[in-house]
């Protein structure tokens, strides 16, 4: 079976995305030929990209981890990116059972995937949103389901990006 064929509806898997070679970067395995190309390509333009990537998960985990510890229990994470080890809600929950925890991407690949993986029940949920409609983020029902903008809701720094 091609890659073509195993890529979940609405995913272009000739197309490199945001997101999936950034997972690449993280050893991660929900990528496709297209996005390890370009990764590669990148790792010849900036050597460090990996580690950048690494840098910059193990900053979202402390943060926030740091954020729950002094009572933050309300988390939007935007840009999630492609599930791995460590997800704002694994970090948060350890510490905060009562966190809630809202992921945003517009990627459908990690829609596919947070689908599949997000088995926490009422304390994490993902919308297919595009952060620069925050119009569309803010005013989502899932999100305002467990978001309560009365209290401080923590704000990841988007992953999406490469470092």
């Amino acid at each position: 079976m091609s890659e073509a064929e195993e890529a979940p509806a609405g995913v272009d898997a000739t197309t490199p995305t945001t997101a999936r070679p950034y997972d690449f970067c993280l050893d991660g395995s929900a990528n496709f030929a297209a996005d390890r190309a370009m990764a590669q390509r990148m790792y010849e333009l900036v050597p460090e990209v990996s580690e950048g990537a690494w840098a910059n998960r193990g900053f979202r985990q402390r943060a926030a981890l740091w954020m729950a510890e002094r009572g933050v229990r309300q988390f939007v994470d935007i840009g999630a990116g492609l599930p791995t080890e460590g997800n704002t809600h694994e970090v948060v929950l350890k510490v905060a059972p009562d966190a809630r925890v809202v992921y945003v991407d517009l990627d459908p690949m990690v829609s596919a995937h947070a689908a599949a993986l997000l088995t926490v029940g009422a304390s994490a949920a993902f919308i297919q949103a595009d952060l620069r409609d925050p119009e569309a983020v803010l005013g989502s029902p899932e999100l305002r389901k467990l978001i309560d903008f009365a209290g401080p809701p923590g704000r990841a720094r988007p992953a999406g990006g490469m470092p």
